[in-house]
């Protein structure tokens, strides 16, 4: 590997390393900014499960609703409804058979006592009923509020407060405060009470619920969370609080024999991600009326018997005006009551969605910034970029495997910042490395080829082969006579000045006739014609531009006269023949360059050519006879050549 390959290699993985970092900081110190859209992007997870029925997780229709919606309120002809319309369906679901109710309410404060009353005794007759609890939920060591309205409800508070088996971190977790119960005669009536306070993304999404808070020394449960643990038959006793889960231990489902052991996934704060499995509508609906009045029917009293027996019911109010409805990531219009039924849903189906931890992902966005080096390091510019977004659909595709068929969500957008600021920069600098490698090629390329040409290698760098290549060459030397001589009364500055007026006048001819400059050789010059673009008039082009530069050296000759320079003369010797034409050298410098015995013949020429005029071998003179002026072909013996060379002149008018 060359040491320049080494080079644009290193810079390949110290941008990729950078990009992983800025990727990183990017979601440290925006996270209001960068966090929302990974969670959007995941949002389109669920949007195209609900979309789709294969994908969508199983529905276990233990769970129902039970609506208090507008049609409810049209059948009752009353949008007020009173507490002996709830004691009547809390009676009437229960003895349907039910196996719980879950009312997404806080009846905070005693009504009249007869409406109370029929509460009270409906909810004890049923002995299935679960109301609800507001906390003002706060980080760290919130404090609790000692004095609430009433101080019954505290006692029941305490009372009823969990003393589960913390075994992992839970400092983290939410603390409850501002307690709002249910008033305390209907509390005590009720199998328990769960706290219904949830806090959205910050997005403003709810995706994800806690299911303990601290509450003094103890815990307490949401509301689905005791629903569930009782329906498991869970006490808090076999409630383990792990690193990073919730292990319900001996859980069993009603009329089931197996037991076994239930490990909730939960983060930092105790929030279970809830695996929304579609939208409102994707659960069983009964409305709050029609239970109501099953009871004055016998027959459909049977018939809803079958219909509700062992179910699971959540009782809200969904109907116009409710301001309990939020987005989530199936819905932007959702009635969170059903983020308590999901809550269930997930734990009794075991169906948890679970997030690759911290670590995890910086090994797994490591691994990903590993293929980027390879793809860097093997692929061409383009094809990186093919590479990398190939790279980006793959693990795109990986995430939304991950989370259908496995539930396991994975950072998204975090690895495509990751990719996407590494194919940005390595792309950058390569088209400004490349680009300037170019100004330096070309620049290179200018001092030896035509501008016409120099444009065309440009185009197509294969013109100028790595490999050496035979071809028939026309090779051109020129040289100043006796300029050793002349130049040891000059200072090196004339010598310069000399010099580069001369050869620039001189490379202007040849690049006019589209030849080649090989080389500079003190003050003589050696250019050929044929190559890299190839010239089916090689020698023509040579011998013509040979005819020039004699003309403008005998310019050059007056003007350097008048001004006491030297007094300008040079030599041409052109042969044509086959040369090796190719880059030669060692691997630090290389030059484009002719070689063979037709150069060195070319060369001979040019010390037996008559000062002021060109000397051109027979095979030049076969190809351009006829199209400039000629002396007759004779034969001379030159040095290093044991056989006479046919020769003639080129006459310069």
């Amino acid at each position: 590997m060359s040491t320049n390959s080494r080079k644009k290699n290193g810079v390949a993985v110290t941008l990729i390393v950078t990009s992983f970092f800025m990727a990183r900081l990017c979601f440290l110190l925006l996270p209001h900014i960068f966090e929302p859209w990974n969670a959007k992007a995941i949002d389109q997870l669920f949007m195209l499960r609900s979309s789709y029925d294969f994908l969508q997780p199983t529905y276990d229709n233990t769970i129902v609703h039970v609506d208090l919606n507008n049609t409810t309120i049209q059948k009752f002809n009353n949008f007020y409804l009173n507490r002996s319309h709830y004691a009547r369906v809390i009676r009437n679901l229960g003895e349907m058979g039910t196996a719980m109710q879950a009312y997404d309410f806080i009846f905070a404060a005693p009504s009249n006592e007869l409406d109370d009353a029929a509460l009270i005794d409906a909810t004890t007759h049923a002995g299935n009923v679960y109301f609800g609890v507001a906390f003002a939920l706060s980080d760290g060591n919130g404090e609790v509020d000692r004095q609430p309205p009433d101080r019954k409800a505290l006692e029941y508070l305490k009372a009823t407060n969990w003393h589960v088996k913390a075994q992992g971190e839970t400092s983290k977790f939410f603390v409850g405060s501002q307690p709002l119960l249910t008033f305390s005669g209907l509390a005590t009536a009720s199998r328990g009470v769960g706290f219904l306070s949830i806090q959205s993304d910050m997005d403003g999404v709810f995706r994800r619920a806690p299911l303990l808070v601290k509450y003094e020394k103890g815990f307490y449960p949401s509301l689905p969370f005791r629903v569930a643990c009782d329906y498991l038959g869970v006490s808090s006793e076999n409630i383990v609080i792990g690193s990073g889960k919730i292990v319900l231990k001996k859980a069993h489902k009603p009329q089931e024999k197996e037991i076994h052991d239930i490990i909730i996934p939960i983060d930092d704060h105790g929030n279970m991600l809830m695996n929304i499995i579609g939208p409102w509508e994707a659960m069983k609906h009964y409305n709050f009326a029609d239970v109501y009045r099953a009871s004055d029917d016998p027959l459909e009293m049977e018939l809803w018997k079958k219909e509700l027996k062992g179910k699971i019911v959540v009782v809200s109010d969904v109907s116009t005006g409710s301001t309990d409805i939020g987005p989530v990531p199936t819905d932007i219009n959702f009635p969170l009551s059903g983020l308590h039924a999901n809550v269930i849903h997930t734990i009794l189906t075991e169906n948890f969605l679970k997030e690759l931890s911290e670590a995890q992902m910086t090994l797994l966005e490591m691994g990903i910034g590993v293929c980027l080096v390879i793809l860097a390091i093997c692929l061409s510019p383009i094809t990186f970029v093919m590479g990398s977004v190939g790279l980006a659909v793959a693990y795109s595709s990986a995430v939304a495997l991950s989370f259908f068929l496995a539930g396991t969500i994975l950072h998204l957008v975090r690895p495509l910042f990751l990719i996407g600021i590494s194919t940005a920069l390595i792309t950058a600098y390569r088209y400004v490395s490349e680009e300037k490698e170019k100004l330096v090629l070309r620049k290179s390329f200018e001092a030896y080829f035509p501008p016409s040409v120099v444009k065309k290698i440009m185009a197509n760098p294969e013109m100028i082969s790595n490999k050496g290549q035979k071809k028939e060459l026309t090779i051109l030397f020129s040289d100043i006579k006796s300029f050793t001589t002349y130049s040891a009364s000059l200072t090196p500055d004339e010598i310069r000045r000399a010099l580069n007026e001369y050869f620039e006048a001189m490379v202007e001819i040849v690049f006019k006739y589209e030849g080649t400059v090989d080389k500079y050789i003190g003050d003589g010059l050696m250019v050929f014609f044929g190559d890299p673009e190839p010239q089916n008039d090689h020698a023509l082009r040579c011998v013509r531009s040979a005819i020039e530069m004699q003309k403008k050296v005998r310019e050059l000759k007056q003007k350097w006269e008048g001004e006491g320079g030297i007094p300008l003369q040079i030599r041409i010797g052109i042969n044509t023949g086959e040369v090796v034409v190719g880059n030669m050298g060692s691997s630090k410098r290389l030059s484009y360059t002719v070689l063979g015995s037709a150069v060195n013949l070319a060369q001979r020429l040019e010390s037996n050519a008559p000062v002021g005029g060109i000397l051109i071998s027979d095979r030049t003179h076969e190809l351009v006879k006829g199209k400039v002026p000629t002396g007759d072909l004779r034969e001379i013996q030159v040095k290093g050549i044991d056989m006479p060379v046919r020769v003639c002149e080129v006459y310069v008018e």
